[in-house]
């Protein structure tokens, strides 16, 4: 990549998306982070990936073109006082905020015309198998949005969405992981309850959540299509698929996904 990349916030998904781009290539000196008030993070970040960590937002401006706003949504405000003064015309600034629209963020510009582009990412960056959805502000020319498509497609897969949807997307793709891991940790702990050892258990559940998955991508066949494959009439996974049809999964899961969009919305005001 051609420009640094600064990161404005140093928590768990800077981190997948810094460790995905060292692991992809990109040299630890083009990656430079800051955060509020943990230096012993900023230290840890440094040792682990061989970047460029600093406590002054001015110095992370000056070193990168690419600014990545990874804080939490409660502390925009005071990050975007902190960089103001130093965002420039040459600045692409990147929010992985959840809630949080271009248009707010374009309002810390004032009639400078920053390019802001919303992006929602997931930790699975850290192993190159991000999703991630990319929404445009209003200054985001063609030009500044191959460069966010360049930087996300190193860390997985990059789809472009309306700005409209992205609570939708924070809800099904970057908060889904938590959907999933909560899935395998009840499947390890009914295989050990069932007799299995617990590390047979991990091992299966962590290549049977990997397989499916994969079959699905690299046959682009129809999840409902294989559940039926996969279900023989009176055969063991029609019995387990019954209880969970009983026990309203899919009910569970749509109402997660509303909850998660809601918080996404308060997040955003």
């Amino acid at each position: 990549m051609g420009s640094a990349i600064g990161f404005i916030g140093a928590g768990n998904l800077a981190e997948a998306l810094i460790r995905g781009l060292r692991d992809a290539g990109v040299d630890g000196r083009q990656i430079v982070a800051t955060n509020r008030s943990r230096r012993e993070r900023l230290a840890y970040l440094r040792q682990a990936w061989g970047i460029t960590t600093t406590p002054d937002k001015g110095e992370v401006s000056a070193a990168a073109d690419v600014l990545v706003l990874a804080m939490k949504p409660a502390d925009l405000d005071q990050a975007m006082r902190d960089l103001q003064p130093h965002i420039t015309d040459r600045h692409l600034v990147i929010s992985l905020l959840a809630g949080v629209r271009c248009a707010s963020v374009e309002r810390y510009m004032g009639e400078r015309p920053t390019p802001v582009i919303r992006a929602m990412p997931n930790l699975s960056a850290a192993v190159l198998a991000s999703t991630t959805a990319l929404a445009y502000g209003r200054h985001a020319s063609p030009e500044r949005r191959t460069v966010a498509r360049a930087l996300f497609d190193r860390v997985g897969d990059t789809v472009e969405v309306s700005e409209d949807v992205m609570d939708a997307v924070t809800a099904v793709a970057g908060s889904g992981p938590a959907y999933v891991y909560l899935f395998m940790e009840a499947l390890i702990e009914a295989g050990v309850q069932a007799g299995l050892p617990a590390e047979a258990a991990r091992d299966l559940a962590i290549q049977t959540v990997f397989g499916a998955a994969k079959l699905v991508k690299e046959t682009a066949a129809d999840p409902a299509d294989l559940r039926r494959r996969v279900t023989s009439p009176g055969g063991t996974t029609n019995a387990a698929l019954t209880v969970l049809e009983a026990r309203g999964f899919k009910l569970a899961i749509a109402d997660a996904v509303r909850q998660a969009i809601r918080r996404a919305k308060e997040l955003g005001r």
